[in-house]
C-alpha cells in the first residue's frame, strides 16, 4: 500500500482523504484491511504448500507511530495527514509479528510472515501535488536522484524477504534495506498485537477454523 498526496476532498460520508490516505485512523486501517483480508483469504493455499513466504510491505514511518488505540479509533479529532497513516503501517507490522505468531502455535513452521520497510522510492506518488510541477520537478531532479531509490532498488527488500535462502526460518520480524532492522517498541505488545488482529479479523468477517 502507498499514500498519494492530493488536495483534500470530502466524501459524502464527510471524511478527508487524499486518494488512498484517508484521514481517520480507522478508515487508514480500512485500507490496510484489505491487504489483511488478501492474506487470510490465501492461508488455506499457503498452509497447504512445503513452504511459503508472506511478506507485507510497511514503512519506516511506523516508528514514528503513537500507540493504536482501538477505543477512539474514529475519533475525528485524529485527522491528519501523517499520524494516521504512520499508526496503519505500525498495524503492518503488527500484522506480520501476529501472524507469525498465530501460524508458530499451530506448528504451521514452513509459513513465514515478516514486514518491511522498501525505501523512500523516486516514483509518480506525488504527482496530484505541486511538487509534480515541471518546475519544481526540475529544480528537485538532483535531490531525487541522490537520495531516494529506484524502483527497482526499491524492490530489493522485498524481493529479498520472498526468495533468499538467507531468511528460511525467519518469521515475524521486520527489515530494511535486505537486513533485519529495529520495529517500533509498540509492535511487541503481544496484547495490543492480538487486540488488533482479532479487530481486524472482525472488520472483515472472518473466522477462526
Amino acid at each position: 500500500m502507498a499514500a498519494i498526496w492530493r488536495k483534500q476532498w470530502r466524501t459524502q460520508k464527510d471524511s478527508s482523504s487524499h486518494l488512498g490516505l484517508v484521514f481517520t485512523w480507522k478508515e487508514c486501517l480500512e485500507i490496510s484491511n484489505s491487504h489483511f483480508l488478501l492474506t487470510e483469504l490465501l492461508l488455506p493455499a499457503l498452509e497447504k504448500a512445503p513452504k511459503a513466504r508472506i511478506v507485507i510491505v510497511s514503512s519506516k514511518l511506523h516508528l514514528k507511530s503513537k500507540a493504536l488505540d482501538l477505543a477512539t479509533i474514529d475519533d475525528k479529532k485524529k485527522f491528519g495527514i501523517f499520524d494516521p497513516y504512520n499508526r496503519s503501517k505500525l498495524a503492518n507490522v503488527m500484522h506480520a509479528r501476529e501472524l507469525s505468531r498465530r501460524l508458530h502455535r499451530q506448528g504451521l513452521h514452513h509459513v513465514s510472515v515478516n514486514s518491511l520497510h522498501p525505501g523512500v522510492v523516486n516514483s509518480n506518488l506525488s504527482r496530484h501535488t505541486l511538487l509534480s510541477k515541471t518546475p519544481i520537478r526540475q529544480l528537485s531532479a538532483p535531490f531525487r536522484w541522490f537520495f531516494l531509490k529506484t524502483d527497482r532498488d526499491g524492490a530489493q527488500t522485498s524481493l529479498y524477504l520472498a526468495l533468499s535462502k538467507k531468511v528460511d526460518g525467519i518469521s515475524g520480524k521486520y527489515f530494511a534495506d535486505c537486513k533485519l532492522a529495529s520495529e517500533n517498541p509498540l509492535a511487541l505488545n503481544d496484547q495490543a498485537c492480538e487486540d488488533l488482529y482479532n479487530y481486524s479479523m472482525e472488520q472483515c468477517g472472518v473466522t477462526e477454523e
